[in-house]
């Protein structure tokens, strides 16, 4: 008796072929969103690690120039800026590279061969941004004697006692200011993406220290 023999398989069924299907799409709405979250986490953190460093970089001029630097940042924005502090004691306090204010110009000095320094060229405040989806969500700084009077030039109200300050109203933060003895202005910076993820940049103001963290997420901005 001849055995029989079994026909061999050459094609997918469309059953099979649904199945496949279907675990793709079930395994692509998991990869999306994971990637998605792992990109904006990247960002909030590229996002912080840029507002550090550019603050640390004028901490350093701050002393190299003698002139204090001020910090201003869009709450509930991506920009913010960093520029020399124009208090009024420049000319005196001052050494080269300072910012001076002259004949209603902001110019820019530089060192002379006598060992003093001179005007060279206008200094233009300097603008950044933070990565796309990232924004300044709450920026608390404490009110002392040295950084009320940047707050009343700006034309910002000084809290009454001192205390603490979240903004002058205009949609700007208050000024941060960092000093050319490496002390700052106290103050906590929380960056917030769309998701709600959070990170917090803190300034000791005593060593003008700073410290990162990430925070407990919030519900996002519908």
């Amino acid at each position: 008796m001849t055995p029989m023999r079994t026909a061999k398989r050459s094609a997918v069924t469309l059953l099979e072929l649904m199945l496949v299907m279907v675990l793709l799409v079930a395994l692509a709405g998991i990869a999306i969103p994971t990637f998605e979250s792992m990109v904006g986490s990247r960002r909030l953190g590229q996002s912080i690690e840029k507002l550090r460093n550019e603050i640390m970089a004028a901490r350093v001029a701050a002393m190299r120039t003698g002139q204090a630097q001020v910090v201003r940042m869009t709450l509930q924005g991506q920009d913010f800026s960093i520029s020399p502090w124009l208090g009024g004691t420049e000319e005196q306090d001052a050494s080269a590279g300072a910012t001076l204010m002259q004949s209603g110009q902001v110019v820019q000095t530089q060192a002379t061969t006598g060992g003093g320094a001179k005007a060279t060229s206008e200094s233009a405040e300097g603008s950044m941004k933070l990565s796309e989806g990232v924004t300044f969500s709450l920026v608390e700084t404490l009110v002392d004697s040295r950084n009320a009077l940047a707050i009343q030039q700006g034309g910002g109200t000084v809290p009454t006692g001192g205390g603490s300050s979240q903004g002058d109203g205009s949609g700007l933060s208050s000024p941060l200011l960092l000093y050319p003895d490496g002390s700052s202005t106290t103050a906590q910076i929380i960056l917030t993406d769309e998701r709600g993820r959070r990170m917090a940049l803190q300034l000791r103001g005593v060593t003008g220290q700073m410290k990162s963290m990430r925070l407990a997420s919030i519900a996002p901005t519908q």
